[in-house]
């Protein structure tokens, strides 16, 4: 019995099993005929798919992710750290263009296993309450923003340090009422507590200003900011993009600006938007209207909704940064926490915090332990409580809530002592104490490594800046020093903690 010759597939073979009749030539003609039409559908459908699937990967690497708790090197999706830069920094031979800039990002990826870096980019108001968004570098008023081109190389630097990049939305606010507080928190205080019939006086023309007006304008600027760099981050193919950080004062709706005492300010009649029957008030509509212009190819202006503009086309996935406190203005009752007051955390992928939640009453030195237990809410006579409650089972229920998981979009400690009691603070001491970052750094990683929900940190921070130039560098929140020997505990730890965990993506 003759051989039958090995196939080139598993399960195919090229050669006619023998006393099988061969197709005639008609049967081979008509196979052509059926076949190249089927091809031309095939490649017009996955050409119209790929842009899609270039994204599908990230999600597909978060579904096959497994932590277990406390273990080292249990990994989450994002092991990444905040890589801010502005035109404003006073540092020589720095900044995205720079060659120190590759050099960290480099050491961050090598040394501490880092797989995605945050690239804010931030964009300036005058003044906080009016409608104005500088967001070009070479738009009056604007301080901060940096010319395109330099993302762009942060970009690139990134991709060949073997990180993902992800841009972050900021704005920075220059009213010179603002005690030099420039915190994004406060933008649109003067009508935050206003519902859309009411009127304020504007800082910049003294004269009394419609709040429904003023406030849409406000968002058409915001989106047209937004549009611009979700078309920068689809160019290049990122899996991810953060709509937005700690904005509090115009994130969420008060009693003033809810369906029930404002119903005028709900705008449902924008082309192409979906706001719900049961929204709660304006400010719901108004973000859900900025993640629709994010994400489709053209909007229509909530002030001319006839007038239809560029969206941001984007098809990766959304994340907004949420502060874990509210607005610190002195105007407007903006104060409840952020991230678990937003109404509309279902139109993003990710649930983003900015996790700097007191823990502690300024204890000395806490311990792991307790530090844990103030996640939890567990008051403890040594440490005290840092008055949140159960931080941890409220973040918990509000992803069951919305379905989404939750990603600590910053997080950090300055190396100093008592830092735990207010993380986000400016150091209060210039005594260097490095057991207390490293403590606090642990217990967070601990208490999170274990949920299903929990995605992971980005830790605050680095700069495109020489190590050796940094600083405050002694009791700031920096970890990485020159050389991992010369580099504070906290770091020498991450490095050891840490495991190669690359993101997949087509990106």
């Amino acid at each position: 019995m003759p051989l039958s010759p090995a196939p080139l597939l598993p399960g195919t073979n090229p050669i006619p099993i023998p006393g099988r009749k061969p197709p005639s030539a008609k049967a081979l003609r008509l196979s052509v005929l059926i076949a190249l039409p089927v091809l031309v559908v095939s490649l017009v459908v996955g050409q119209a798919l790929l842009p899609w699937l270039l994204f599908l990967a990230p999600g597909l690497q978060a579904q096959a992710n497994t932590n277990t708790p406390g273990a080292a090197g249990a990994s989450s999706e994002f092991q990444g750290f905040d890589y801010p830069w502005t035109r404003q920094e006073g540092y020589k031979n720095a900044g995205y263009t720079s060659p120190a800039s590759l050099a960290n990002m480099k050491d961050q990826a090598k040394t501490y296993h880092m797989n995605s870096v945050i690239i804010p980019i931030v964009a300036d108001m005058p003044y906080r309450s009016d409608s104005y968004i500088a967001w070009h570098n070479t738009d009056k008023n604007d301080r901060d923003t940096l010319p395109q081109s330099d993302y762009e190389q942060a970009i690139k630097d990134a991709r060949t340090a073997g990180l993902v990049p992800i841009l972050e939305l900021q704005i920075q606010q220059q009213d010179p009422y603002n005690d030099t507080n420039p915190s994004g928190d406060q933008v649109g205080s003067a009508w935050t507590d206003l519902p859309s019939t009411a009127s304020y006086q504007s800082p910049v023309t003294n004269t009394q200003v419609n709040v429904g007006k003023a406030e849409k304008a406000w968002f058409d600027n915001y989106v047209a900011f937004a549009a611009t760099y979700a078309q920068l981050s689809a160019k290049y193919h990122l899996p991810y993009f953060i709509v937005g950080d700690s904005l509090t004062s115009v994130s969420y709706d008060t009693d003033a600006t809810s369906a029930k005492n404002d119903p005028k300010g709900i705008d449902r009649s924008v082309p192409g938007d979906s706001c719900p029957q049961n929204a709660t008030g304006r400010r719901e509509c108004e973000w859900r209207h900025v993640i629709n212009a994010i994400e489709q190819p053209n909007y229509n202006l909530l002030s001319n909704h006839t007038k239809s503009l560029p969206g941001g086309d984007y098809k990766g996935k959304l994340i907004y940064a949420a502060s874990w406190s509210g607005s610190s203005s002195n105007t407007g009752t903006a104060t409840s926490s952020e991230f678990d007051h937003i109404a509309w955390w279902d139109a993003v992928d990710i649930i983003g915090i900015n996790a700097y939640f007191p823990l502690t009453n300024g204890a000395l030195h806490p311990p792991i332990n307790v530090l844990m237990d103030a996640w939890h809410g567990k008051q403890d006579s040594g440490a005290g409580s840092g008055g949140q409650g159960d931080i941890y089972g409220k973040i918990e229920k509000l992803s069951a809530k919305f379905d989404r998981p939750v990603l600590f979009t910053e997080a950090g400690y300055p190396s100093y002592t008592g830092a735990s009691a207010g993380p986000n603070s400016s150091a209060s001491s210039t005594d260097e104490d490095d057991v207390e970052q490293l403590n606090d750094m642990q217990a967070l990683v601990q208490t999170f490594s274990g949920a299903s929900w929990w995605e992971g940190v980005f830790w605050y921070y680095d700069l495109p800046v020489p190590r050796d130039k940094l600083a405050n560098w002694n009791v700031d929140y920096f970890w990485a020093g020159p050389t991992l020997d010369t580099s504070k505990a906290a770091a020498k730890w991450l490095a050891s903690y840490y495991k190669d965990n690359p993101i997949q993506c087509s990106c």
